[in-house]
Protein backbone atom coordinates (compact mmCIF):
# COMPACT_ATOMS: atom_id res chain seq x y z
CA UNK A 1 0.00 0.00 0.00
CA UNK A 2 1.36 3.53 -1.03
CA UNK A 3 -0.17 7.55 0.21
CA UNK A 4 1.45 9.75 -1.95
CA UNK A 5 0.22 13.39 -1.42
CA UNK A 6 1.03 15.53 -4.58
CA UNK A 7 2.10 19.26 -4.58
CA UNK A 8 -1.14 20.92 -4.48
CA UNK A 9 -0.32 24.21 -3.81
CA UNK A 10 -2.94 25.29 -0.59
CA UNK A 11 -5.10 22.37 -1.21
CA UNK A 12 -5.35 18.63 -0.73
CA UNK A 13 -4.62 16.16 -3.68
CA UNK A 14 -4.57 12.56 -2.19
CA UNK A 15 -3.69 9.39 -4.40
CA UNK A 16 -3.28 6.05 -2.74
CA UNK A 17 -2.84 2.30 -4.12
CA UNK A 18 -2.69 -1.12 -3.34
CA UNK A 19 -2.36 -4.39 -4.81
CA UNK A 20 -4.67 -7.40 -4.47
CA UNK A 21 -3.06 -10.19 -6.24
CA UNK A 22 -2.88 -9.02 -9.89
CA UNK A 23 -5.14 -5.93 -9.66
CA UNK A 24 -4.08 -2.45 -8.67
CA UNK A 25 -7.10 -0.48 -6.59
CA UNK A 26 -6.63 2.95 -6.82
CA UNK A 27 -8.30 5.93 -5.00
CA UNK A 28 -7.80 9.74 -5.48
CA UNK A 29 -8.90 12.12 -2.74
CA UNK A 30 -9.44 15.62 -4.19
CA UNK A 31 -7.54 17.27 -6.82
CA UNK A 32 -6.34 20.50 -5.24
CA UNK A 33 -7.08 24.15 -6.56
CA UNK A 34 -6.83 25.92 -10.42
CA UNK A 35 -3.53 24.45 -12.03
CA UNK A 36 -2.85 21.82 -9.69
CA UNK A 37 -3.88 18.67 -12.29
CA UNK A 38 -2.20 20.00 -14.83
CA UNK A 39 1.13 20.72 -12.77
CA UNK A 40 0.58 17.44 -9.81
CA UNK A 41 -2.13 15.13 -10.77
CA UNK A 42 -2.12 14.56 -14.40
CA UNK A 43 1.57 13.70 -14.62
CA UNK A 44 1.17 11.26 -11.87
CA UNK A 45 -2.01 9.67 -13.75
CA UNK A 46 0.03 9.41 -16.65
CA UNK A 47 3.08 7.94 -14.67
CA UNK A 48 0.09 5.46 -13.43
CA UNK A 49 -0.80 4.92 -16.83
CA UNK A 50 2.07 4.45 -18.80
CA UNK A 51 2.72 0.47 -18.23
CA UNK A 52 -0.93 -0.06 -20.08
CA UNK A 53 -1.89 -1.04 -23.99
CA UNK A 54 -2.42 1.37 -25.97
CA UNK A 55 -6.09 2.54 -25.55
CA UNK A 56 -6.63 1.07 -22.80
CA UNK A 57 -8.21 3.16 -19.59
CA UNK A 58 -6.57 3.67 -15.85
CA UNK A 59 -9.08 2.47 -13.67
CA UNK A 60 -9.65 4.32 -10.91
CA UNK A 61 -11.92 2.66 -8.40
CA UNK A 62 -13.13 5.86 -6.18
CA UNK A 63 -12.31 9.31 -6.43
CA UNK A 64 -13.42 11.32 -2.93
CA UNK A 65 -14.51 15.05 -3.16
CA UNK A 66 -13.95 15.42 0.56
CA UNK A 67 -14.99 19.29 0.34
CA UNK A 68 -16.53 21.60 -2.06
CA UNK A 69 -13.55 24.55 -1.94
CA UNK A 70 -12.21 25.17 -5.02
CA UNK A 71 -8.64 24.59 -3.16
CA UNK A 72 -10.36 20.64 -3.30
CA UNK A 73 -12.38 20.35 -6.14
CA UNK A 74 -10.79 21.80 -8.81
CA UNK A 75 -8.54 19.19 -10.28
CA UNK A 76 -10.87 16.74 -10.26
CA UNK A 77 -13.71 18.49 -12.14
CA UNK A 78 -10.50 19.37 -14.41
CA UNK A 79 -9.97 15.33 -14.55
CA UNK A 80 -13.40 14.97 -15.49
CA UNK A 81 -14.13 17.86 -18.22
CA UNK A 82 -11.20 16.02 -20.27
CA UNK A 83 -12.52 13.07 -19.77
CA UNK A 84 -15.93 14.45 -21.23
CA UNK A 85 -13.90 16.49 -24.37
CA UNK A 86 -12.59 12.67 -25.11
CA UNK A 87 -16.42 11.23 -24.61
CA UNK A 88 -17.26 13.71 -27.14
CA UNK A 89 -14.62 13.26 -29.72
CA UNK A 90 -15.00 9.69 -29.74
CA UNK A 91 -11.71 8.99 -28.50
CA UNK A 92 -10.57 5.86 -25.63
CA UNK A 93 -10.93 7.39 -22.10
CA UNK A 94 -7.68 7.98 -20.85
CA UNK A 95 -9.09 7.42 -17.20
CA UNK A 96 -12.31 5.01 -16.22
CA UNK A 97 -13.50 6.91 -12.39
CA UNK A 98 -15.74 3.87 -10.51
CA UNK A 99 -17.46 5.66 -7.66
CA UNK A 100 -17.76 9.21 -6.91
CA UNK A 101 -17.72 10.31 -3.39
CA UNK A 102 -19.33 13.34 -2.97
CA UNK A 103 -21.94 15.90 -1.07
CA UNK A 104 -23.58 18.33 -3.06
CA UNK A 105 -24.59 21.95 -1.10
CA UNK A 106 -28.36 20.48 -2.85
CA UNK A 107 -27.69 17.01 -1.26
CA UNK A 108 -26.53 17.94 2.13
CA UNK A 109 -29.45 20.60 1.96
CA UNK A 110 -32.19 18.25 1.15
CA UNK A 111 -32.53 19.54 -2.65
CA UNK A 112 -32.90 18.28 -5.71
CA UNK A 113 -30.14 19.45 -8.30
CA UNK A 114 -30.28 23.25 -8.81
CA UNK A 115 -32.79 22.99 -5.33
CA UNK A 116 -30.81 25.62 -3.91
CA UNK A 117 -30.64 28.02 -6.74
CA UNK A 118 -34.10 27.96 -7.46
CA UNK A 119 -34.76 28.62 -3.20
CA UNK A 120 -32.20 32.02 -3.81
CA UNK A 121 -34.52 33.24 -6.72
CA UNK A 122 -34.24 31.58 -9.78
CA UNK A 123 -32.81 28.63 -11.98
CA UNK A 124 -29.65 30.79 -13.32
CA UNK A 125 -28.83 32.41 -9.82
CA UNK A 126 -26.64 29.89 -8.72
CA UNK A 127 -26.51 27.03 -11.41
CA UNK A 128 -25.06 29.07 -14.13
CA UNK A 129 -22.79 31.34 -12.65
CA UNK A 130 -19.96 32.81 -14.84
CA UNK A 131 -16.64 34.68 -14.96
CA UNK A 132 -18.80 38.04 -14.06
CA UNK A 133 -19.44 36.35 -10.55
CA UNK A 134 -17.66 39.26 -8.90
CA UNK A 135 -20.51 41.66 -10.27
CA UNK A 136 -23.33 39.57 -9.60
CA UNK A 137 -22.07 40.02 -5.24
CA UNK A 138 -21.34 43.58 -5.63
CA UNK A 139 -18.06 42.56 -5.39
CA UNK A 140 -17.64 40.50 -2.27
CA UNK A 141 -14.64 38.26 -2.49
CA UNK A 142 -15.79 35.99 -0.01
CA UNK A 143 -19.87 35.38 -1.65
CA UNK A 144 -17.69 35.15 -4.84
CA UNK A 145 -15.78 32.14 -3.77
CA UNK A 146 -18.45 30.30 -2.11
CA UNK A 147 -21.33 30.82 -4.83
CA UNK A 148 -18.44 29.51 -7.70
CA UNK A 149 -18.27 26.20 -5.33
CA UNK A 150 -21.59 25.83 -5.42
CA UNK A 151 -21.28 26.05 -9.35
CA UNK A 152 -18.41 23.76 -9.25
CA UNK A 153 -20.07 20.96 -7.15
CA UNK A 154 -23.02 21.45 -10.01
CA UNK A 155 -20.47 20.89 -12.71
CA UNK A 156 -19.12 17.63 -11.36
CA UNK A 157 -22.49 16.20 -10.67
CA UNK A 158 -23.45 17.22 -14.21
CA UNK A 159 -20.01 15.08 -15.61
CA UNK A 160 -20.28 12.25 -13.52
CA UNK A 161 -23.59 11.76 -15.02
CA UNK A 162 -22.15 12.18 -18.50
CA UNK A 163 -19.32 9.91 -17.71
CA UNK A 164 -22.07 6.92 -16.08
CA UNK A 165 -19.71 7.38 -12.86
CA UNK A 166 -21.74 6.29 -10.15
CA UNK A 167 -22.28 8.58 -7.22
CA UNK A 168 -21.95 7.79 -3.58
CA UNK A 169 -23.01 3.80 -3.44
CA UNK A 170 -25.04 2.05 -2.60
CA UNK A 171 -27.69 4.61 -2.71
CA UNK A 172 -26.73 7.82 -3.88
CA UNK A 173 -27.70 9.54 -0.35
CA UNK A 174 -25.45 11.97 1.66
CA UNK A 175 -22.43 10.01 2.90
CA UNK A 176 -23.12 11.09 6.45
CA UNK A 177 -23.01 9.26 9.84
CA UNK A 178 -25.69 8.08 11.89
CA UNK A 179 -25.04 7.25 15.10
CA UNK A 180 -24.06 3.76 15.88
CA UNK A 181 -24.68 2.74 12.12
CA UNK A 182 -21.64 4.05 10.10
CA UNK A 183 -21.82 3.73 6.17
CA UNK A 184 -19.25 1.06 5.49
CA UNK A 185 -17.94 1.28 1.71
CA UNK A 186 -15.62 -1.38 0.42
CA UNK A 187 -13.57 -0.85 -2.61
CA UNK A 188 -11.55 -4.23 -2.94
CA UNK A 189 -10.37 -5.52 0.36
CA UNK A 190 -10.12 -1.98 1.97
CA UNK A 191 -12.93 -0.34 3.78
CA UNK A 192 -14.38 3.02 4.17
CA UNK A 193 -15.84 3.93 7.46
CA UNK A 194 -17.81 7.29 7.00
CA UNK A 195 -17.16 9.47 10.38
CA UNK A 196 -18.13 12.87 9.49
CA UNK A 197 -20.39 15.06 8.95
CA UNK A 198 -22.69 14.01 11.53
CA UNK A 199 -26.24 13.53 10.39
CA UNK A 200 -27.61 15.51 13.31
CA UNK A 201 -25.43 18.07 11.76
CA UNK A 202 -26.67 17.75 8.61
CA UNK A 203 -30.22 17.98 9.87
CA UNK A 204 -29.48 21.34 11.68
CA UNK A 205 -28.24 22.65 8.39
CA UNK A 206 -31.29 21.61 6.64
CA UNK A 207 -33.92 23.31 9.02
CA UNK A 208 -31.69 26.37 8.06
CA UNK A 209 -31.74 26.62 5.12
CA UNK A 210 -35.59 25.92 5.15
CA UNK A 211 -35.73 28.83 7.44
CA UNK A 212 -33.29 31.15 5.24
CA UNK A 213 -35.73 29.75 2.08
CA UNK A 214 -38.71 31.17 3.43
CA UNK A 215 -36.50 34.62 3.91
CA UNK A 216 -35.66 35.15 0.54
CA UNK A 217 -32.30 37.01 1.37
CA UNK A 218 -30.13 38.09 -1.44
CA UNK A 219 -26.90 36.38 -2.86
CA UNK A 220 -24.34 38.02 -0.41
CA UNK A 221 -26.07 37.04 2.44
CA UNK A 222 -26.73 33.39 1.07
CA UNK A 223 -22.93 33.31 0.64
CA UNK A 224 -22.40 33.94 4.03
CA UNK A 225 -24.71 31.56 5.67
CA UNK A 226 -23.14 28.92 3.58
CA UNK A 227 -19.39 30.19 3.91
CA UNK A 228 -20.47 30.03 7.66
CA UNK A 229 -21.77 26.45 7.87
CA UNK A 230 -20.00 24.79 5.03
CA UNK A 231 -16.44 24.48 7.06
CA UNK A 232 -18.19 22.96 10.15
CA UNK A 233 -20.36 20.57 8.46
CA UNK A 234 -19.76 19.38 4.99
CA UNK A 235 -16.37 17.77 5.13
CA UNK A 236 -16.17 13.73 4.82
CA UNK A 237 -14.01 12.29 7.19
CA UNK A 238 -13.63 9.22 7.01
CA UNK A 239 -11.42 5.96 7.91
CA UNK A 240 -9.54 3.92 5.44
CA UNK A 241 -8.90 0.55 6.67
CA UNK A 242 -6.70 -1.96 4.54
CA UNK A 243 -5.05 -4.97 6.86
CA UNK A 244 -4.03 -3.60 9.48
CA UNK A 245 -3.38 -0.40 8.19
CA UNK A 246 -5.44 2.70 9.04
CA UNK A 247 -5.65 5.89 7.76
CA UNK A 248 -7.79 9.00 8.71
CA UNK A 249 -8.90 11.46 5.95
CA UNK A 250 -10.18 14.20 7.50
CA UNK A 251 -10.69 17.29 4.86
CA UNK A 252 -11.61 20.65 6.68
CA UNK A 253 -13.25 19.00 9.23
CA UNK A 254 -12.79 20.08 12.56
CA UNK A 255 -10.81 18.31 14.98
CA UNK A 256 -13.78 18.35 17.54
CA UNK A 257 -15.91 16.93 14.93
CA UNK A 258 -13.33 14.18 13.88
CA UNK A 259 -13.51 13.14 17.43
CA UNK A 260 -16.97 13.05 17.72
CA UNK A 261 -17.59 10.81 14.65
CA UNK A 262 -14.56 8.38 16.03
CA UNK A 263 -16.42 8.03 19.13
CA UNK A 264 -20.23 7.84 17.48
CA UNK A 265 -19.21 5.77 14.75
CA UNK A 266 -18.31 2.80 17.41
CA UNK A 267 -14.20 2.93 16.42
CA UNK A 268 -13.24 4.54 19.36
CA UNK A 269 -14.23 4.80 23.11
CA UNK A 270 -13.08 7.92 24.31
CA UNK A 271 -10.40 6.43 26.33
CA UNK A 272 -7.19 6.93 25.38
CA UNK A 273 -6.08 7.52 22.05
CA UNK A 274 -7.01 6.81 18.75
CA UNK A 275 -4.22 5.26 16.55
CA UNK A 276 -3.74 5.01 12.53
CA UNK A 277 -0.67 5.08 10.65
CA UNK A 278 -1.47 8.14 8.60
CA UNK A 279 -3.22 11.04 9.61
CA UNK A 280 -4.24 13.81 6.82
CA UNK A 281 -4.19 16.48 9.32
CA UNK A 282 -7.41 19.03 8.96
CA UNK A 283 -7.54 22.28 6.88
CA UNK A 284 -3.89 22.29 5.64
CA UNK A 285 -2.82 22.15 9.61
CA UNK A 286 -4.79 25.59 10.21
CA UNK A 287 -4.84 26.08 13.93
CA UNK A 288 -8.12 27.28 13.61
CA UNK A 289 -9.65 23.99 13.37
CA UNK A 290 -7.40 22.58 15.84
CA UNK A 291 -6.50 22.43 19.68
CA UNK A 292 -3.95 20.30 21.00
CA UNK A 293 -6.61 17.93 23.07
CA UNK A 294 -7.02 16.42 19.17
CA UNK A 295 -3.69 15.63 18.84
CA UNK A 296 -3.62 14.10 22.52
CA UNK A 297 -6.09 12.01 21.52
CA UNK A 298 -5.60 10.90 17.84
CA UNK A 299 -1.80 9.52 17.17
CA UNK A 300 -0.24 8.60 14.35
CA UNK A 301 2.80 7.21 13.07
CA UNK A 302 3.13 9.72 9.95
CA UNK A 303 1.10 13.05 10.32
CA UNK A 304 0.68 14.38 6.62
CA UNK A 305 0.09 18.24 6.22
CA UNK A 306 -0.56 19.52 2.38
CA UNK A 307 0.27 23.49 2.13
CA UNK A 308 2.47 25.81 0.58
CA UNK A 309 2.26 28.90 3.52
CA UNK A 310 -0.91 30.62 1.86
CA UNK A 311 -3.58 32.06 4.33
CA UNK A 312 -0.84 30.82 6.97
CA UNK A 313 -0.81 26.91 6.24
CA UNK A 314 0.42 25.21 7.59
CA UNK A 315 0.52 27.14 11.16
CA UNK A 316 3.18 27.16 13.26
CA UNK A 317 1.07 26.62 16.37
CA UNK A 318 -0.52 23.42 14.97
CA UNK A 319 3.48 22.07 14.26
CA UNK A 320 4.25 23.20 18.15
CA UNK A 321 0.50 21.45 18.80
CA UNK A 322 1.61 18.00 17.02
CA UNK A 323 5.14 17.88 19.36
CA UNK A 324 3.77 19.37 22.42
CA UNK A 325 0.95 16.24 22.76
CA UNK A 326 3.50 14.01 22.23
CA UNK A 327 6.85 14.27 24.31
CA UNK A 328 9.49 12.12 23.73
CA UNK A 329 7.64 9.87 21.36
CA UNK A 330 9.16 8.78 18.00
CA UNK A 331 7.04 9.83 14.42
CA UNK A 332 7.30 11.38 10.96
CA UNK A 333 5.64 14.64 9.84
CA UNK A 334 5.54 14.99 5.85
CA UNK A 335 4.91 18.67 4.58
CA UNK A 336 3.94 18.87 1.05
CA UNK A 337 6.52 21.80 0.76
CA UNK A 338 9.66 22.81 2.44
CA UNK A 339 9.55 24.84 5.50
CA UNK A 340 11.52 27.32 4.06
CA UNK A 341 9.17 27.70 0.84
CA UNK A 342 6.04 28.04 3.12
CA UNK A 343 7.57 30.83 4.97
CA UNK A 344 8.32 32.43 1.78
CA UNK A 345 4.48 31.99 0.35
CA UNK A 346 3.22 32.96 3.98
CA UNK A 347 5.55 36.40 3.91
CA UNK A 348 4.20 37.26 0.12
CA UNK A 349 0.59 36.75 1.16
CA UNK A 350 0.44 38.54 3.86
CA UNK A 351 2.24 41.34 1.91
CA UNK A 352 -0.21 41.32 -0.86
CA UNK A 353 -2.87 41.63 1.48
CA UNK A 354 -1.37 44.70 3.46
CA UNK A 355 -1.87 42.54 6.52
CA UNK A 356 1.10 42.64 9.64
CA UNK A 357 3.96 41.87 8.20
CA UNK A 358 5.70 38.15 8.83
CA UNK A 359 7.48 37.33 12.19
CA UNK A 360 9.75 34.77 12.41
CA UNK A 361 9.04 33.98 16.49
CA UNK A 362 5.60 33.90 15.77
CA UNK A 363 5.13 32.91 12.36
CA UNK A 364 7.41 30.38 11.06
CA UNK A 365 7.70 26.88 10.71
CA UNK A 366 11.26 26.93 9.33
CA UNK A 367 12.51 27.55 13.11
CA UNK A 368 10.01 24.87 14.49
CA UNK A 369 11.23 22.28 11.77
CA UNK A 370 14.98 23.35 12.20
CA UNK A 371 14.69 22.61 16.13
CA UNK A 372 13.16 19.50 15.60
CA UNK A 373 15.61 17.91 12.80
CA UNK A 374 18.18 18.95 15.00
CA UNK A 375 16.57 17.47 18.43
CA UNK A 376 16.41 14.16 16.11
CA UNK A 377 13.12 12.83 17.74
CA UNK A 378 10.66 13.32 15.05
CA UNK A 379 11.07 13.03 11.49
CA UNK A 380 10.56 15.37 8.76
CA UNK A 381 9.76 15.17 5.52
CA UNK A 382 9.79 17.77 3.11
CA UNK A 383 8.18 17.92 -0.96
CA UNK A 384 5.71 15.37 -2.27
CA UNK A 385 4.83 12.70 0.45
CA UNK A 386 5.08 8.87 -0.45
CA UNK A 387 4.53 6.31 2.43
CA UNK A 388 4.41 3.26 3.13
CA UNK A 389 2.59 2.47 6.41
Amino acid sequence: MKFEALQARYGDCLFITYQEGTTVRRILIDGGPAGVYRQSLSPRLKAERAGLGSGESLVIDGIMVSHIDEDHILGILDLFKELQTQKQKSAPLSYRPTWLFHNSLDSLAGEGDGGMARGAGGETVLASIGDDIASRVNGNPVAAEVLQSYSQGSTLSRLAAALSVSSNPPDKNVLMLHPGNPTVLRIGDASFTIIGPLAEDVEGLRKEWCDWKAKQKPQVALAAYLDDAIPNLSSIVALLQYGSKRILLTGDARGDKVLEGLQKSGLWSGVGSFEVDILKVPHHGSDRNLDIDFFRKVKARHYVISGDGTYGNPDRKTLEMVADARPGEKFAVHLTYSAEHCDETHTQWLQVRGKPPFKRGKDSIGDVVQAWKKAGMIDVLEGPVAVTP
